[in-house]
């Protein structure tokens, strides 16, 4: 029989899987499915971030815990805190680099509650906001469940779309906020949020080296379109642009949608002219332009 030491420590080795620090190397998980949730979850572990359950399980569907989730977010934006007394929970240091970063963390945190998906919301954008300010797209988005999020995750929800955190092909469906989220959505979440804020820092620092397309020839507008977003039938998204114009006689075209190996699709767009010789009233007018795009893609306008 194991004694109360041994069992202890297979207790914490457990309860530490999710963002430990034992795995050297990043391993292909055997129940992770789809070729961008291996790439997700290889990236974070390689990261230091995640770790599977076991050496060949990531155990995707599993609830997350709420201390799984704050060591996760801790290790993601490299949050320091206070030093703590030794012997405590193995996440007690989390806890406290956490709270000293801003997260709103409970006083009564249990380590086997999962925390659901608006909480863990909640607690993304503080890690993000606590990094810096990051452009967006300011469109309002709303899910079938809309009336069941919370005011506080409600703008915070809306500020990760927004910043393609959380995946804008989820809007018009059911955001499920009271649910626990699984480990595979939070690593997905966490995922394209460090991946911005790491591309935005590049772009600070003068050290992008990707190749952003340029504007469409005859781009002359003031004011960036706002985008919406919807489901077609066949599954995949509907991106909408909307901007207002000087007069009837100009139109809003989308030129090109380059999709990514990274799962974006970047659309062109221009401003055509009046045609020559016609005369318009000069009233202001809604020019509007849509395509489509496949579903898990996350859309951005061209700079």
């Amino acid at each position: 029989m194991w004694n109360s030491k041994k069992k202890a420590a297979a207790l914490l080795a457990l309860s530490c899987a999710l963002a430990g620090s034992g795995v050297a190397a990043a391993a292909a998980f055997s129940d992770v499915q789809g070729s961008n949730n291996q790439s997700i979850v290889s990236s974070l572990q390689e990261k230091g971030i995640i770790n599977g359950v076991t050496a060949t399980q990531f155990k995707p569907n599993q609830q997350l815990t709420q201390p799984q989730a704050i060591q996760m977010l801790v290790n993601a934006f490299d949050m320091k805190g206070p030093e703590t007394a030794s012997g405590q929970v193995w996440y007690t240091q989390a806890v406290a680099a956490a709270r000293a970063n801003g997260l709103s963390i409970p006083a009564n945190l249990k380590a086997s509650e999962p925390v659901t998906r608006e909480q863990f919301a909640i607690w993304l954008h503080q890690a993000i906001d606590k990094t810096g300010q990051y452009p967006a797209t300011m469109m309002m988005v709303v899910f079938q469940d809309q009336k069941s999020i919370s005011k506080e995750a409600s703008n915070a929800i809306q500020n990760l779309v927004n910043m393609n955190v959380i995946p804008r092909s989820s809007v018009g469906q059911e955001f499920k906020p009271k649910a626990a989220i699984t480990r595979m959505d939070a690593a997905t979440w966490v995922y394209s949020a460090v991946e911005m804020v790491e591309r935005h820092k590049q772009l600070q620092s003068g050290d992008d080296t990707s190749t952003s397309p340029q504007p469409s020839e005859g781009e002359q507008m003031g004011t960036t379109p706002e985008m919406g977003i919807s489901s077609t039938a066949d599954g995949k998204q509907k991106v909408t642009l909307h901007v207002e114009l000087p007069n009837p006689g100009y139109n809003l075209k989308i030129d090109n949608v380059k999709l990514t190996d990274d799962k974006r699709a970047i659309i062109s767009y221009s401003l055509q002219q009046p045609e020559p010789g016609m005369m318009y009233p000069q009233v202001i007018t809604e020019g509007t332009a849509a395509t489509i795009i496949p579903a898990g893609y996350t859309p951005e306008l061209a700079k």
